[in-house]
């Protein structure tokens, strides 16, 4: 598909913009580590499994299932709050990955690109106003409207055809927003493999090249 024909790129943030896949799972570490080796195992699989899902839905379900301790409402929003404190500057200050501003300035007025994550949606704003990264996208969109929806909602604001628009993301969560709106999916390799016949990167560097030959 040649660039011109390309209507959107819908961009995950974590693992694909920012190299910071590793600063939520150490947060996910040093928070439950307390409750021994074998919840921490099951949490950290989890996290690895289910990237791309809140932070919100994982620590209730950690907490829920592993620990067997449920939590209120208000308990809830205190363990996103430490969560938060510990990752939150650990993201700003982390490394882009490979290629990513290199193809985001390529890209910058000729396709509309917009960020979906399941970052809290005020957080991965800021975070991404003090990168300096905002300035490429239309919108910068997180949890805890699921991927999916924000992506249909796009769809229809824009007039966007679908068969004409592209995710970029590292985990199954985002090949499965791709799958359920009908939008072309190129895997960033993450922490889950993904099935074969998709295309696959190890970073963004081969970005462009892999848009025109889809």
């Amino acid at each position: 598909m040649k660039l011109d024909e390309i209507e959107a790129i819908f961009w995950d943030f974590d693992g694909v913009i920012a190299d910071s896949v590793d600063v939520k799972t150490r947060a996910f570490e040093e928070m439950f580590t307390p409750y021994g080796e074998a919840v921490l195992k099951q949490v950290i699989e989890y996290h690895r499994q289910h990237g791309g899902i809140s932070r919100v839905e994982k620590i209730d379900h950690y907490y829920r299932h592993f620990i067997g301790q449920p939590l209120s409402a208000d308990e809830l929003e205190e363990k996103c709050l430490i969560y938060s404190g510990l990752v939150k500057q650990k993201v700003v200050d982390a490394a882009l990955i490979p290629g990513a501003e290199e193809t985001l300035v390529h890209l910058h007025g000729q396709i509309p690109m917009f960020v979906i994550s399941g970052t809290p949606q005020a957080e991965l704003i800021e975070i991404s106003e003090r990168r300096n990264l905002s300035r490429y996208f239309r919108r910068i969109l997180g949890s805890p409207i699921h991927k999916a929806e924000h992506v249909e909602s796009l769809l229809h604001e824009f007039d966007l055809d679908r068969t004409r628009c592209f995710f970029v993301g590292d985990a199954l969560t985002d090949l499965k927003a791709a799958e359920e709106t009908g939008t072309h999916f190129i895997g960033i390799q993450g922490m889950v493999p993904f099935p074969d016949g998709l295309t696959v990167l190890e970073d963004c560097t081969g970005i462009i090249e892999a848009l025109q030959a889809m």
